[in-house]
């Protein structure tokens, strides 16, 4: 006599048919993905996620013979991205849920991105850091971190104080659990240029509670990213820094200056101004405490801070 034993959705054949169906989807096979969906429709007409399937295989096989016309890899790698970026529009359009189906198809197209830009990226006499940042982009949204991350320091040794790349070399160390890197890139990319940090494409809940702690205080939505790393610095977030390099004192005292007389002669920009300026004096004073600087200056460079902004002052030396 057979002994029972427990059923598991290995048993269940449309959840086989669902497996396959997925495999479809990565490999690029849409017609054969909208068939098998069919298949598992006919027999349970409400079979999750079966209805979302469809839309998106459709979606992408109408895409496909467009896509097939373009030779040059790294004109259908662009391509790629923006059919891409339309797709999630579609997606919010036609209220498709991001599911498996989603996550299947984001495999296929964005491995063949990166296979159009690693064509182009080889192809070039002289290496393009920006094709190889897109490489590392597709690599981060594939949720292969460590794989973008080697991309991304690869790249920044072209651009060392590039703060777009950092921030995206910094949420993929937040990714792998390496936060002590992960605060340290982040906060010197806030310090270069919050302008340059793309928001929308960080995926660190960190830095995302850390700009809805600073819209609190901020009202300004348009001017919050440049208040996050005054806010971060005042509510000790970014609570690990790099040790100074010898030059650093003199190179801020100079951007401070050139900043101070921004602050002064453009009222337009001072809303962006004030931020990096206070930012620019945290960092001052950070590096003469680390350097055994002049105590002269981080008494006065306080008292500049409180000039321009008591109320952050107060917070900072509390």
């Amino acid at each position: 006599m057979e002994e029972d034993r427990q059923l598991t959705f290995e048993d269940d054949p449309l959840f086989v048919k669902q497996s396959r169906v997925y495999r479809h989807l990565e490999e690029g096979n849409f017609e054969d993905a909208i068939a098998l969906f069919n298949n598992i429709l006919k027999e349970n007409p409400n079979y999750p996620g079966a209805h979302d399937g469809i839309k998106i295989a459709r979606f992408w096989l109408a895409k496909r013979n467009r896509l097939s016309r373009y030779e040059n890899a790294y004109d259908r790698g662009k391509l790629l991205l923006k059919e891409w970026h339309d797709f999630e529009r579609h997606m919010s359009k036609n209220s498709i849920k991001h599911g498996r189906s989603t996550v299947a198809v984001q495999k296929f197209i964005f491995s063949d991105i990166i296979e159009s830009f690693t064509k182009t990226y080889k192809e070039e006499e002289i290496p393009d850091t920006g094709v190889l940042t897109q490489i590392g982009d597709c690599f981060k949204k594939l949720g292969n971190y460590e794989k973008a991350i080697n991309i991304y320091e690869y790249a920044r040794s072209f651009h060392s104080k590039d703060p777009s790349l950092m921030s995206k070399l910094a949420d993929c160390y937040f990714s792998v659990d390496e936060t002590s890197k992960a605060k340290v890139l982040f906060r010197e990319a806030f310090f270069l240029d919050p302008g340059q940090i793309d928001l929308e494409g960080i995926e660190s809940p960190f830095i995302h509670m850390l700009h809805e702690k600073t819209k609190e205080q901020i009202d300004n939505p348009e001017v919050s990213l440049f208040w996050l790393p005054v806010i971060a610095e005042i509510s000790s977030a970014f609570n690990v820094k790099r040790e100074p390099k010898k030059e650093e004192s003199e190179q801020l005292r100079e951007r401070i200056q050139r900043l101070e007389n921004e602050y002064i002669t453009n009222r337009k920009k001072r809303l962006y101004i004030e931020p990096q300026l206070l930012n620019h004096y945290f960092w001052l004073i950070d590096t003469l405490k680390m350097t055994g600087g002049s105590k002269k200056e981080i008494e006065s460079s306080l008292q500049r801070i409180n000039e321009i902004n008591p109320k952050i002052f107060a917070q900072y030396v509390a």
